[in-house]
């Protein structure tokens, strides 16, 4: 165990020592110095619309325009619905069936669900790292969330309704 150790150690440890060895002082370089002094330049500003520095420090950073499907709308849009879903559902409790609730309920619910569902498919399968399999769990998250939806008017409509469960 113990050779078999040391042997082990040796092999980790060997690699590493032969490259920390000092080179020798030529021209007043250190050893661990990659490449020639004059390769080490400042940061290049490249004109090619993408990669190129615009203004300087103490410019104002650009926002992009505010749009109503993402940022703090697309969270306001999340919060009012999950809070809503409390007292909606209070009400139901309380006061029984009714054909508003069942309503509000049967599409509160499912909406609710989607956008759950939805952070959970871009947080953990990002369009970036996995396009096709995000493509199709999006796809298949706004089928059954559709699927849901009619389920719920079937149920609301033909059957007890969304209060009575």
């Amino acid at each position: 165990m113990a050779f078999r150790f040391l042997s082990t150690t040796q092999r980790l440890v060997r690699p590493t020592i032969n490259t920390f060895r000092v080179a020798p002082l030529v021209f007043n370089t250190a050893g661990f110095h990659a490449g020639r002094i004059l390769s080490i330049q400042s940061t290049k500003t490249v004109r090619d619309g993408a990669s190129y520095i615009k203004g300087t420090v103490n410019d104002p950073v650009v926002l992009p325009p505010r749009d109503k499907v993402t940022g703090a709308y697309h969270w306001d849009f999340e919060r009012f619905l999950a809070v809503g879903l409390i007292p909606l559902t209070v009400a139901s409790v309380v006061n029984g069936a009714h054909p508003i609730t069942d309503l509000i309920l049967g599409i509160a619910l499912p909406i609710h669900a989607y956008i759950g569902y939805e952070a959970i498919i871009t947080d953990y399968l990002p369009s970036r790292r996995t396009p096709i399999i995000h493509k199709v769990s999006m796809w298949g998250l706004r089928g059954a969330t559709l699927l849901v939806l009619v389920g719920c008017y079937q149920f609301n409509t033909n059957d007890v309704g969304m209060a009575e469960l």
